[in-house]
């Protein structure tokens, strides 16, 4: 992969940014064991592969769409961990890799250990997708939260599913719950909560315009330099997610 899409933050954790999505791969001590958090897609999927030497994988999937989960296909022997979904949808975006060995469902928390770190697991329930998890490495105090956070641009609402009101409350329970330094978003740079109140933010401007139409020059000049993905994300579609749900 390009070098520059590569954040090693010690000797055996490592972001690869962009490609689909922002992967984690965290491999141990031995070079035997690897655990990866979201899977790419396309050629970034089968670079990251390259890359990865560890015999035994376990992958974690944040969400089923297919920028984070079509690389599973590529670990054909790996242990899948992720959220319950219609799965069809799953077999349609992960390219009909393997379903989930172990499914959670909204609310439950696992904790894997490799090595020193222990790798803790929270499924949320639907937001961003039908439903979303969070990854928190405990002794790193990093944090993987899917797309329920993307820094510098819009989010893209494409899932039926997508419940906007719900994405709101998870925030604050990330701002509130968990103490961590680095946040590893669905896209975008490597942050820290400061972005998690940009994307509370983000969804009060939304909101705000959603319920008074009058605000949406000043509210959009606070994210003009976002950028937008066609069709799928832009400010103006948050706002048509946000008064259908206000309608409903």
């Amino acid at each position: 992969m390009n070098r520059g899409n590569v954040r090693v933050l010690d000797k055996n954790l490592v972001v690869y940014l962009g490609g689909g999505c922002n992967s984690v791969v965290l491999t141990s001590i031995d070079g035997k064991e690897a655990i990866i958090v979201d899977t790419k897609w396309l050629s970034s999927a089968k670079r990251m592969r390259n890359l990865i030497k560890a015999p035994k994988v376990t992958i974690i999937n944040t969400h089923f769409h297919m920028d984070h989960s079509r690389g599973n296909g590529l670990y054909p022997e790996a242990h899948v961990v992720s959220g319950e979904v219609n799965w069809r949808h799953w077999d349609f975006d992960s390219g009909k890799s393997k379903r989930p060995d172990r499914i959670l469902r909204t609310g439950d928390k696992i904790v894997l250990k490799l090595d020193d770190e222990l790798i803790h697991i929270w499924d949320l329930g639907p937001a961003h997708s039908e439903n979303d998890s969070i990854v928190f490495f405990e002794k790193r105090k990093l944090l993987v939260v899917g797309d329920l956070v993307v820094v510098n641009q819009h989010p893209v609402l494409i899932d039926k599913n997508t419940n906007l009101s719900m994405w709101r409350q998870l925030l604050d329970l990330i701002e509130r719950e968990i103490e961590f330094d680095t946040l590893v978003p669905g896209h975008g740079p490597l942050s820290d909560k400061a972005e998690v109140l940009t994307m509370k933010r983000y969804f009060a401007a939304a909101s705000a315009v959603a319920s008074d139409s009058t605000k949406f020059g000043i509210e959009k000049q606070n994210f003009q330099m976002y950028s937008s993905f066609p069709v799928f994300g832009s400010f103006r579609r948050t706002i048509s997610f946000m008064r259908r749900e206000i309608e409903k």
